[in-house]
This record gives C-alpha cells, sequence and structure tokens, in this order.
C-alpha cells in the first residue's frame, strides 16, 4: 500500500465495493451532465425566433429544452438513486474494512499510544465521509463538464465571457481555506471530543449507574460534560466563522465579476453585436456556472473531508501491513522442551520518559507454573504484553525453547497461546459461543464447551440457564440473560481453557470477582491441570495480587519498579526472608484479622 494516493484508495474502494454500480453511476452523471448543461441552448433559438417571427426555430428551441431537460432531469433522479445505492455498500464496505485492519495488527500500539489512537478515532468517527466520497468524486466529475460545455456555449456568444467561469476560482480558493482552517480546528478538537464522548458512555452505560450514584458524582460529571461540551461548541463556532469569513470574501468577488459581464453583454446587445437571444442563454449559462461553482465549493470541502480519511486510511493499511511483515516465520514448537527465556528484557512505551521494565532475565521451565508478584505499576500486565506478543521488548529478547520470538509471526504464536485477563470481554453471544470462541474451530462442540466449564468450577451453570448452552447472554438480546459478576468471570475462565495444548497460558488478575479461598482452589486447579500433562511442556503465568495463591506456583518471580528482585519456589523466598516474605506475612495476618 505504501505510496497509494487518496486518490486512488477513494475510487479503488468504490470498484471494490461495487463495481457495476460506480460504473452505471458515472455513465449517468456523464450523460446527465452534457444534457442539463446544453438545453439552455434553445433559449436562444426561441428567443430569436421570437423577434424575427420565425416559427420553426420557436419549434426547433422548444424541443431542445423539452429533450435534453428531461433526459438530464431523468439520468439525474436515476444517478441519485445509483449513488445512494453506491453510498450504502460503500458504508458497509469501509466500515468492515477498518474494523478489519485494526482487529489484523497483531499489536496494541493504535490502541495505546495517544497519537495513533487519535488518528484511528478520527479514521473511524469520518469513515462515513468514504462511503459518500464516490458521490462526492462523481459531483465533481458533472462540474467539470457542465463547466466545460457551458464554456464553449458562451465563447459562441462573445470570447472573453469564457472567463467568467474562471472568476469561479475566487470562492473555489477561499472555500479551500475555510476547509483548511475548520479541518484545523476539527484536529484541534479530536481529544476534546473524544473526552466528550467517555464522559458521555461513562454517564449512560449501565456497568458504571451503580458506582456514580454511589459516590454521587452523577451530576458532577454531567456538568463536566456540559462544560467541555460548550467549550467545545464555542471553538467550533469560532473556526466555522473564520470559514465563512473567507467564504464571503470569495463570493463578494465573484458578484462583482458576474454583474461588469452582464453589463458588457447588455451594451453588445444594444449596439447590435449580440443577439437577444444569445445574451438570454449567456445569463442562463452563467447563472448555471455559478450554480455550479457553489456545487464544487460544497464538494470540494466534503472531498477534502474524505481525502484526509483516505490517508488515514492508506495510513492504517501501511501500518497493519508493515507490523504484519515478517523477516522469517519461525516454526511455533508443538511442544515446549525447555521453556521460555527473558534475556535482559527490557521495554518503555512510546513517548514514555523511563522504561516500564529493566533487565528481566530469567528462565520460565517447560510445564511449570510461573507466578509473577509485585505491587501495583511493578510491571506485571505489560511482561504479559510481551509474552503473547502484544509488543515486542525495546531490548533483550524472549525465547521460545531458544528460537526468539519476534521470529514467530505473532498470529501463530498466539494459536498456541490463551489468556484470561481482569478486564475480561463480556460478549453477547449464546453461552455456548460466549465459551467457544476460545478456540475457533470448536466453538459448536458442546462437550468441549461443557468440559472447558467444569474445569472452571461452573459445570452447574447450563443448569441455572433458561436454555442451557443455547441461552442468549446479555442485555443486547430481547430476552436475553444477564449474569452474575462471578457468572461472566467463570464464562471467561472456561474460554481461556477450550485450548487444550497451548504452549503459554496466562491469568492475569482474572478472578478478582472471587474470594480468596475460591481463587486459590481454581489457581490450584491450573497448577494440577499443567503438571498432569493435559498442556505437556506449556507454561502456565499466573498474576495475582493475593502471594496466598502465587504459593501453589512452582516458580514465583517478584518484580518491583520493572525489574526482578527475587526467583524461587515459596519456602525457598519465604526462607530467604525478603520483600516476598514480609509480604506474605502481613497479607496472611490481614486475611486471618478479617
Amino acid at each position: 500500500m505504501k505510496g497509494t494516493s487518496a486518490l486512488t484508495t477513494l475510487i479503488g474502494t468504490a470498484w471494490r465495493a461495487a463495481p457495476m454500480t460506480l460504473l452505471w453511476a458515472f455513465a449517468a452523471a456523464t450523460a446527465g451532465a452534457v444534457a442539463s448543461a446544453t438545453f439552455p441552448l434553445g433559449f436562444h433559438y426561441m428567443v430569436d425566433g421570437a423577434l424575427a417571427h420565425r416559427s420553426d426555430e420557436i419549434t426547433f428551441g422548444v424541443a431542445v429544452v423539452a429533450i435534453l431537460f428531461t433526459v438530464a432531469t431523468t439520468l439525474t433522479t436515476l444517478s441519485v438513486t445509483g449513488n445512494w445505492t453506491l453510498t450504502d455498500r460503500l458504508n458497509l464496505f469501509v466500515s468492515e474494512r477498518v474494523a478489519l485492519l485494526l482487529s489484523t495488527a497483531p499489536r496494541l500500539e493504535h490502541f495505546e499510544r495517544k497519537e495513533l489512537l487519535s488518528e484511528v478515532d478520527q479514521l473511524r468517527d469520518d469513515r462515513r465521509s468514504l462511503a459518500a466520497a464516490p458521490r462526492q468524486l462523481l459531483r465533481a466529475w458533472q462540474v467539470a463538464i457542465r463547466g466545460g460545455v457551458i464554456m464553449l456555449l458562451l465563447a459562441t456568444v462573445y470570447p472573453p465571457v469564457m472567463l467568467v467561469p474562471l472568476f469561479g476560482l475566487i470562492p473555489a480558493l477561499a472555500d479551500r481555506r475555510a476547509g483548511r482552517v475548520q479541518a484545523r480546528a476539527g484536529d484541534e478538537l479530536a481529544p476534546v471530543r473524544r473526552l466528550i464522548g467517555d464522559l458521555f458512555t461513562l454517564a449512560t452505560t449501565a456497568e458504571t449507574a451503580k458506582e456514580l450514584r454511589t459516590y454521587g458524582v452523577t451530576d458532577a460529571l454531567a456538568a463536566r460534560h456540559a462544560a467541555l461540551t460548550e467549550d467545545a461548541r464555542r471553538r467550533d463556532v469560532r473556526g466555522a466563522i473564520r470559514g465563512a469569513a473567507w467564504e464571503a470574501l470569495g463570493w463578494t468577488g465573484y458578484a462583482v465579476a458576474f454583474v461588469g459581464v452582464i453589463i458588457v453583454l447588455v451594451l453588445r446587445a444594444a449596439h447590435g453585436h449580440t443577439s437577444p437571444g444569445q445574451v438570454v442563454m449567456a445569463v442562463s449559462l452563467m447563472r448555471r456556472a455559478q450554480r455550479q461553482i457553489a456545487g464544487a465549493s460544497d464538494t470540494a470541502g466534503s472531498l477534502a473531508t474524505a481525502v484526509r480519511t483516505a490517508r488515514r486510511l492508506v495510513w492504517l493499511e501501511d501500518y497493519v501491513e508493515k507490523e504484519t511483515r515478517m523477516p522469517a516465520a519461525a516454526p511455533v514448537p508443538d511442544r515446549l522442551r525447555t521453556g521460555l527465556r527473558l534475556e535482559g528484557v527490557g521495554f518503555r512505551y512510546a513517548g514514555a520518559a523511563e522504561d516500564v521494565l529493566q533487565d528481566l532475565t530469567v528462565d520460565l521451565p517447560a510445564g511449570a507454573t510461573v507466578a509473577i508478584v509485585g505491587e501495583n505499576g511493578a510491571g506485571k500486565t505489560t511482561l504479559v504484553k510481551l509474552l503473547t506478543g502484544m509488543y515486542r521488548p525495546t531490548a533483550g529478547r524472549i525465547l521460545v525453547d531458544g528460537a526468539d520470538l519476534a521470529g514467530i509471526s505473532p498470529d501463530r504464536w498466539r494459536t498456541r497461546t490463551t489468556a484470561v485477563f481482569q478486564d475480561f470481554v463480556r460478549p453477547n453471544l449464546i453461552a455456548r459461543e460466549a465459551v467457544g470462541i476460545g478456540d475457533l474451530p470448536r466453538i459448536e462442540d458442546e462437550a468441549a464447551v461443557g468440559a472447558a466449564l467444569a474445569t472452571a468450577g461452573a459445570e452447574d451453570l447450563p443448569a441455572r440457564l433458561p436454555q442451557g448452552l443455547a441461552t442468549p447472554l446479555g442485555r443486547w438480546f430481547t430476552g436475553g440473560k444477564e449474569l452474575s459478576g462471578g457468572q461472566w468471570q467463570r464464562i471467561a475462565l472456561a474460554r481461556g481453557l477450550m485450548r487444550t495444548d497451548p504452549l503459554l497460558t496466562v491469568l492475569d488478575e482474572p478472578t478478582a470477582s472471587l474470594d480468596p479461598a475460591a481463587e486459590a482452589e481454581l489457581f490450584t486447579r491450573f497448577a494440577e491441570l499443567s503438571r498432569s500433562g493435559r498442556r505437556a511442556g506449556g507454561v502456565t503465568l499466573l498474576i495475582s495480587h493475593r502471594f496466598s495463591t502465587a504459593r501453589t506456583a512452582d516458580l514465583i518471580i517478584v518484580l518491583a519498579g520493572g525489574r526482578i528482585t527475587e526467583v524461587g519456589d515459596h519456602e525457598t523466598l519465604l526462607a530467604r526472608g525478603g520483600g516476598y516474605a514480609e509480604l506474605f506475612t502481613l497479607q496472611a495476618k490481614a486475611y486471618e484479622t478479617g
């Protein structure tokens, strides 16, 4: 996609979405533009024929107007219908394309890096302008055809009058300047609008309602939303006023030129250099030229937005292509023999001043259950992102049985990994699918889904649902069953258990809705599964703030400030009397007191 122009993207996208509709719309627009531009020629024959009392010339003029006007009106109506059909198809195509690209990118930078997220947000918000772009391009094509025909007809009256449409460059350039002013204002407001949208979602979403009302912040939240919206409106209006001032200046210049040309034509007719019929035709043509210029200005503004959006789409396609391009696709091993190794791994988010992780060197043995513990902000989740291929280390490397993970396709690696995160998804699907998407090829396998639910400690959940595993989950369905937080958590855990032979299983604090005993029991079950050979060779990674859970692991890694401070099993770390032992003892006393 590198080097692809925005115009090529606009036309190419329309062609891929609906080629025959595009061809029909182009043909209708072309023929209709020629007909609509030439029918004023009949006015010339009608007026001059009437003044000369020539009925045949009057009849010819009427026929020209009647036929060409009818053809223009009919084709314009058909063209509008075709354009809207094309827009509908293209809107669906573009939405699917953007969604596919955003989900295809193997890493998370475009969702977490501020400047990239701004581009993504703008593309997502303005994607409909891409759908409307072919209609705008066809309109611009019609303007160009009508303008050319009008200039030719004006030349037959008085050649200098051909310059009149060129005066349209004055408002066109002014409108272009106005468009840049408004676009700059829109770019400056993008972060504010994103915050306004987030506040609106926060204030109107069921998941946040209880907490907002508990703390009594609903009025304050609404007030902040209103204040930001009003500030954005004022800034938007200022940009619109500046743009309107440029547009008014441009049209004033055109109006002066238009009136001057009419005076010249009237004087020429008074001296017999031009016939009255030609003057009427010329005035009609110039009025049509004025409307064409007005339409061109509107079209130019819409196209400018579409071109900016197309450039963002080209950027996204190039970004995804770069992210998915692999210099060498090393194979994913069938099973781990030595395990995973971190060698001097460091990581810093783009634009950050400090590293999140520094010089991590540790072995995660094949078949082991490894617990990562540490305070909030220690870098635990970032380490998970590196191990699952969501990011690449900015220093050092991660080895999979000695092979650099950077040389393995992220998609291939993820076919052999599974994970359950603290902020797990609550998909509005039927129950079987909500679990089965954890291993898409077996999404319809009720036996596999049932086994995963049983391993997650939710074997009785289907019996509690009105239609068993066929029950629609979530409030988006009419009659859908809404689950409790703990039930959704069990669904998420079962989803993470659908794959039976992952090389890496990550449990990133997914049991916040469970009590300590239930969490410990569940993690113990995962540890037993790892040791039993169900995931022969696979590494199970447990991340929890509860140290009582970590004690079940074969290996415990303590993170602090992005560095590894301790490594060992529970008994070894307790005997060492370091930070792990201190925090474990404090938590144990807290649970006893509670």
